[in-house]
């Protein structure tokens, strides 16, 4: 039994948008890293980092904003032109913000220094160390999959047609020209 051709619509759109959210996430890493750059300073004491309050915040605070922004917008957009299936897109565009936000992460901190926490280990007291880019631990599964699912449900909400909508238009002449 061979998929019907809505069906093969459908997961190649929902395929489309996974892959789109992970060319975004890494994307967004490396964005993070730019802004954040260059490693703000501090030293070691007693072998641990000291750094201003702020430093830590600063790396999370950068992956949540470009990460809420760009989900919502991809979310949106994602949910806007790959309607074939709501639902299967939306469960891409759950998948994909999931993915992406953990991307984001993997690549910023690649390209960031090493760990703070390494560097410190078993150096002298007051030696300047850089800190290393991070974000915690919650923050992957809420900035970017928290923006694309509300871009993804305003898109729903507010904007598309469903099933029921749709068979009321595929009465008028020039929407069955359209129709495959």
């Amino acid at each position: 039994m061979q998929p019907t051709r809505q069906t093969s619509k459908a997961v190649l759109q929902a395929v489309i948008v996974v892959a789109a959210f992970l060319v975004a996430g890494a994307a967004c890493g490396w964005l993070w890293h730019q802004i954040w750059a260059p490693a703000p300073t501090g030293f070691a004491y007693q072998n641990e980092p000291v750094f201003d309050d702020d430093v830590v915040f600063r790396g999370t605070g950068l992956h949540m904003v470009i990460g809420l922004a760009a989900g919502l917008v991809l979310g949106a957009v994602a949910t806007w032109f790959f309607e074939a299936d709501e639902v299967l897109t939306l469960a891409a565009v759950a998948l994909g913000s999931v993915a992406a936000g953990w991307l984001m992460v993997a690549v910023g901190s690649a390209l960031g220094p090493e760990s703070m926490y390494d560097a410190a280990k078993g150096a002298e007291d007051f030696t300047v160390i850089k800190a290393n880019l991070e974000a915690g631990n919650l923050v992957p599964w809420i900035a970017f999959p928290g923006g694309a699912l509300v871009g993804a449900v305003v898109v729903l909400v507010a904007f598309t047609s469903g099933p029921a909508a749709r068979s009321q238009h595929a009465e008028h002449p020039i929407t069955d020209r359209y129709e495959p």
